[in-house]
């Protein structure tokens, strides 16, 4: 049984659990986890799917941990986190036989410490790639490239690593970027919606597509929505193959392996299948935590590794600071659908029907070979009218996939032996869908077995040799089967909260408690739901820290050795 006494303790075990708690335990702070399932990471996990020997990253898959500042304060390539970094980086192929193809602009020079440099021949690569469709578009790319090894790159790497109250009163890291007088990010581009960036900043239907359809594997944003600087920057530094692709060898699970053998090394623990069941609170202070056993665990210092609503659900709305009532209020209206599931931007949209398609043998590309050996391929018809005019989206919420499918595949084991039998070849396979409130466990089964053929179809269009005869096996996650996994993702989503400009950085997830302390004293928030939103590796857990270090003067502070 655990202790009842600790310096710190952690609700949920969440990947920016394990990561919260490496920092809390080498500053000197006894550190407990407490997670409800059989296993710690959250989104950070792998399983052996779709059939023996193949290994599915079940959650999370594109990771770029090396890029966290914690890869390299716990030095977690000795843990066993190790990344390797295809030349290729993203492509898309469409219909008629056109690509585009991009090789990585800033390469991973140092895998010990994430190291990357500028390549002049993978950026003019690039821009030619894009130039064979239309070369107004490439002049974009090679001004946006140009910005970004500049100013951006840095700009937004600050902005991700420093939490609003860093900021102080003026412009955050990015928005700052507006008045830059040689690198200037253009507000009326990056204050647009998804559909007037992608229409103003490119010319031909095959980059306007490319840019709808592919930010949304960051975000799920549609065309109405706002993505703000910060996943502006992010898409197209992922689109535009300038921040490297990476594969996380043995599959994410390595990240959460290597997090907790740091952890326990420093003296740490963690317990899993023990859920948390509420805050204890004293005059408006956090002293500890009860666990749904009925058992009390004390503590100086509650860390809530959970959505938004359920780490108001543990204070309770009784223990509530008097004039809170409004945010109280906030909190629970995140329970509650939209009133209109087309344009209401106040839930998040990332989900996805994706798993593990395995395969006799890989794809061939009869466009160009080397299209293999791609970790990101997207596939589809250059067709931005079918986001902007809403069918791509309503067809999704209406029959769970739409009639038009555009598909994402990520083929890990090109590079990754770890992840398939030998002479076998697995990918993961994606395509959005709704909300899991859209449709009955029934309904989502049926949808989970049509998916897998589906897919196999349209990927076939483009590698000839991907057919029912080359096929093995297949394990597509649904919205249902994430919301019967994770209580943080209520509608099946792997964002747990929207992420749209209207939800950033000072907003998120509400202004009010958007510096990581909660309401009542010495609760913070580290998880997804803080900034800097969703996605393995992303900064919210490190600055959590950063504030936890200030308010309790401890000595552990990385980031001064840095330079920060």
């Amino acid at each position: 049984m655990p202790d009842k006494k600790y310096d710190a303790v952690i609700v949920g075990g969440g990947h920016h659990a394990t990561i919260i708690a490496c920092y809390l335990q080498k500053a000197g702070l006894k550190t407990a986890m407490f997670e409800r399932w059989h296993e710690m990471g959250g989104g950070a996990c792998g399983e052996e799917l779709p059939v023996p020997g193949f290994i599915q990253n079940v959650c999370a898959h594109f990771t770029r941990f090396y890029t966290n500042p914690a890869y390299s304060d716990f030095n977690l390539r000795d843990y066993g986190l190790v990344y390797l970094f295809p030349e290729n980086n993203e492509a898309w192929i469409y219909p008629d036989g056109n690509y585009i193809m991009g090789k990585t602009i800033f390469p991973v020079v140092d895998p010990f410490t994430g190291k990357s440099t500028f390549s002049e021949e993978a950026a003019q690569f690039t821009i030619n790639e894009v130039a064979k469709i239309n070369k107004d578009d490439a002049n974009v790319v090679e001004d946006i490239i140009m910005k970004y090894k500049g100013a951006w790159k840095n700009a937004f790497g600050k902005y991700r690593y420093t939490g609003p109250g860093e900021w102080g009163d003026g412009p955050d890291p990015l928005e700052a970027l507006f008045d830059d007088p040689k690198y200037r990010l253009d507000p009326k581009i990056a204050l647009g919606t998804v559909g007037q960036i992608a229409t103003t900043l490119f010319k031909s239907p095959e980059m306007q597509t490319f840019y709808m359809r592919a930010i949304q594997t960051s975000n799920g944003l549609m065309p109405q929505d706002r993505p703000g600087p910060y996943w502006h920057v992010h898409a197209l530094g992922l689109i535009l193959s300038m921040e490297p692709a990476s594969i996380c060898q043995g599959g994410t699970h390595s990240i959460t392996h290597a997090l907790l053998r740091a952890f326990e090394r420093y003296g740490g623990e963690f317990f899993v299948l023990n859920e948390v069941k509420r805050l204890l609170v004293d005059n408006e202070k956090a002293y500890g935590i009860e666990l749904t056993n009925g058992q009390k665990i004390l503590a100086d210092i509650v860390v809530s590794d959970l959505s938004a609503e359920l780490t108001f659900d543990m204070i309770g709305k009784e223990n509530m600071p008097k004039g809170m009532d409004e945010l109280w209020a906030k909190s629970q209206k995140l329970k509650e659908p939209p009133k209109d599931l087309y344009n209401d931007t106040g839930y998040e949209r990332t989900q996805l029907l994706w798993g593990n398609i395995a395969l006799m043998d890989a794809p061939i590309y009869p466009q160009n070979p080397e299209l293999g050996m791609v970790p990101r391929l997207y596939f589809g018809p250059a067709d931005p009218e079918y986001f902007l005019s809403g069918r791509y989206q309503r067809e999704r919420w209406e029959k769970g996939i739409a009639n038009q499918m555009y598909l994402l595949a990520a083929p890990d084991t090109q590079w990754d032996p770890t992840r398939a039998p030998a002479g076998r070849f697995a990918a993961l396979v994606e395509e959005f869908t709704c909300p899991w409130r859209q449709f009955p466990e029934k309904e989502w089964l049926r949808i989970k077995k049509e998916i897998e053929f589906r897919m196999v179809e349209e990927w076939g269009r483009y590698a000839p040799n991907v057919t029912m005869d080359n096929f093995i096996s297949g394990w597509i996650a649904t919205p249902d089967d994430v919301v019967n996994r994770n209580p943080c993702m209520p509608q099946g989503g792997w964002g747990a909260l929207d992420a749209n400009y209207e939800r950033l950085g000072r907003l998120r997830p509400f202004p009010e408690v958007s510096n990581y302390r909660m309401p009542v004293k010495n609760y913070y928030l580290c998880s997804s739901a803080a900034h800097s939103a969703h996605g393995i590796g992303r900064g919210s857990s490190y600055n959590c820290y950063k504030l936890i270090a200030e308010d309790f003067n401890l000595k552990y502070k990385p980031w001064e050795d840095r330079g920060w």
